[in-house]
């Protein structure tokens, strides 16, 4: 039995696939280190599929260098999108580190085997906890929809050059302040508490105020951990709206 394959669209598919991957690789939470890599290779070769036909309508014509230039664009125009959504996700565990930063949890940070980075105990917490509550808003969905749309705007992987580094500058800015938003409930309680610890120790020089001040701050930082559980579904949310409209100003279309 013989199969024949379009030429068209087997270049389609191999566009979309070098495009997915590099999604793949850096977007949450298809780049989680628990994932195995064979399954995310093939969640991509499954995208490749579905939108092989339709990229493969898009390609007039093509040499070995227009298609080397090719892949190398949707390698970046996959990179860029699963960037911009990974920059404003990591504020969920910025807020975190904040937190462990200043109680000093942040002195004890280890090697965390899923990520493979040095990483705080409440930072890593609010990692995962965001991450649960992206599936339990379907926000994996939202996110794979995004994707499919950025090849609907811009299939052959063009990206604005300016509209990127618009981008870029709104997230830094987005990413201490959406921080510190999370965290300063959290942050302004250690505050006064680092104040209270102070006077006391004008009022009673002899007590060891590093050990008091360690234990106080660690009940503070637990006791008002909840306030930030119940802002997180919330912040979640719009950080996954904000990342995928951001993400999506940056293609022409």
């Amino acid at each position: 039995m013989n199969v024949s394959i379009e030429p068209a669209v087997l270049v389609g598919f191999c566009l979309v696939l070098v495009r997915a991957t590099a999604w793949t690789m850096i977007c949450p939470p298809f780049n989680a280190p628990a994932i195995p890599l064979r399954v995310r290779g093939g969640f991509a070769v499954g995208i490749a599929f579905l939108l092989a036909k339709q990229m493969g309508a898009q390609v007039q014509s093509f040499t070995t260098a227009s298609l080397i230039v090719s892949l190398v664009t949707q390698m970046i125009a996959g990179f860029a999108l699963g960037f911009v959504i990974f920059a404003l996700f990591s504020v969920v565990q910025t807020a975190g580190e904040l937190i462990d930063l200043q109680v000093g949890f942040s002195m004890g940070a280890v090697l965390d085997p899923l990520s493979g980075n040095n990483s705080t105990p409440i930072g890593r917490f609010h990692q995962l906890l965001g991450l649960a509550m992206l599936f339990a808003i379907n926000g994996h969905v939202i996110i794979v929809r995004a994707f499919l749309r950025s090849v609907q705007v811009a299939p052959l992987g063009h990206i604005n050059t300016a509209a990127l580094a618009s981008a870029l500058t709104k997230i830094v800015g987005m990413l201490v302040g959406a921080a510190i938003e999370i965290a300063l409930p959290i942050l302004a309680a250690l505050f006064c508490s680092e104040l209270a610890i102070g006077f006391l120790g004008k009022a009673a020089p002899q007590l060891n105020l590093m050990v008091i001040g360690f234990a106080v701050k660690t009940l503070i930082a637990f006791g008002l951990l909840a306030t930030m559980f119940a802002m997180l579904p919330e912040s979640v949310d719009s950080l996954v709206g904000q990342g995928i409209r951001t993400a999506l100003s940056v293609f022409r279309g």
